[in-house]
């Protein structure tokens, strides 16, 4: 018997044909880049809910409209709307090549000409909880940012301080994002630390899934359903 869980087929659209919807209000758009993103620039109408704090059990049940995702190049949103489809929502429509081919369709964009504010640090809270991701951290900081702003590694390299190797390593998924690696990023690419290491944390969690996930839901038992352990007091 297969018990190999199946591949998330996604529906997308391209940048025309999610305008027309807007147009005749057949969608809603839902852009799921970080707030500092957003504030720079934005297709208008477009409904803000970052990839770093969705929560599919929270998130809205559409119904009435077409729900389209969006992000800068696809990757972003993509990984979105599987979230969704897997908590059983209506399944949404990934918008193919993000806001970059929205503008080279040369679509109208929202653009905030002054610098972006640096970040509101938030604690993180206990709810705000990490969902596993197969998607590397590199991928998403070659897609969704080298490669949209015409950057080389080298650049990237040399801009935030790093060698060359080291943001090589990350974009190849050998070498994980850490603080130090997670703030560098964040100042140069105006968005806050946790994304990076979010990204990182998500990445790490379905790895470790993958590799051991069955074998300790197998082999440890929640200490809640062992009921109390005498002589022992819990403050």
């Amino acid at each position: 018997m297969n018990t190999e869980p199946q591949e998330i087929v996604l529906e997308e659209a391209d940048v025309e044909t999610v305008a027309k919807w807007l147009t005749t209000g057949e969608a809603l758009l839902v852009d799921v880049r970080e707030t500092s993103e957003f504030e720079q620039e934005h297709i208008p109408g477009a409904m803000l809910v970052p990839l770093s704090v969705l929560d599919p059990d929270t998130f809205p049940r559409i119904h009435i409209k077409k729900l389209v995702m969006h992000c800068a190049i696809g990757k972003r949103s993509a990984a979105a709307a599987k979230m969704l489809i897997k908590a059983g929502h209506t399944p949404p429509i990934n918008m193919i090549g993000g806001l970059k081919a929205w503008r080279e369709a040369d679509l109208e964009t929202e653009i905030f000409d002054e610098p972006p504010a640096m970040p509101e640090q938030k604690p993180v809270l206990a709810k705000d909880c990490i969902k596993p991701s197969d998607i590397p951290p590199g991928d998403i900081l070659l897609s969704d940012f080298i490669k949209p702003l015409g950057l080389t590694q080298e650049e990237l390299a040399s801009d935030v301080g790093l060698p060359v190797s080291h943001i090589a390593a990350i974009v190849d998924a050998d070498r994980h994002i850490d603080a130090d690696t997670a703030f560098r990023l964040a100042r140069y690419f105006s968005t806050s630390e946790e994304f990076w290491l979010n990204l990182q944390m998500a990445y790490d969690l379905e790895q470790a899934k993958k590799r051991s996930g069955d074998e300790i839901a197998r082999t440890i038992t929640p200490r809640k359903d062992k009921g109390s352990v005498s002589g022992i007091s819990v403050a």
